[in-house]
């Protein structure tokens, strides 16, 4: 449970981060960026994965780039939900979810312990 309240910590404050660090992203408040990852965690739960299964060929096709741009269209998604949740274009969400999911990437490798399975 603590591991799931500290990646919702962390994905916050990734959020209200970047509002500080590209001019194209806007948060109006806590709540917003609370309700922009609960968003994005239920479109990654039920949208994501028809979105790839659907799009397996140009995955495959890409090497598996393409699911950057399903990362984006989440995010698109999202923005499109939440009214305290702005962002401009297409490549400024593409660059925005680059960095959203670098940096969770990032605190689930550097900060989250795996279970040892080998006893």
């Amino acid at each position: 449970m603590l591991h799931i309240l500290l990646k919702i910590a962390f994905s916050v404050a990734v959020v209200l981060g970047c509002t500080y660090l590209f001019w194209f992203v806007e948060v109006l408040d806590v709540r917003s960026a609370i309700l922009f990852v609960a968003v994005i965690g239920l479109l990654n739960i039920f949208v994501k994965p028809l979105l790839t299964l659907l799009t397996i060929p140009i995955t495959l096709f890409t090497l598996g780039f393409f699911l950057l741009v399903i990362n984006t269209i989440i995010v698109r998604i999202a923005d499109y939900f939440i009214d305290g949740f702005f962002i401009d274009t297409f490549w400024h969400t593409f660059l925005f979810s680059l960095v959203y999911s670098l940096s969770n990437a990032f605190f689930e490798s550097f900060f989250m312990k795996k279970k040892n399975t080998n006893r």
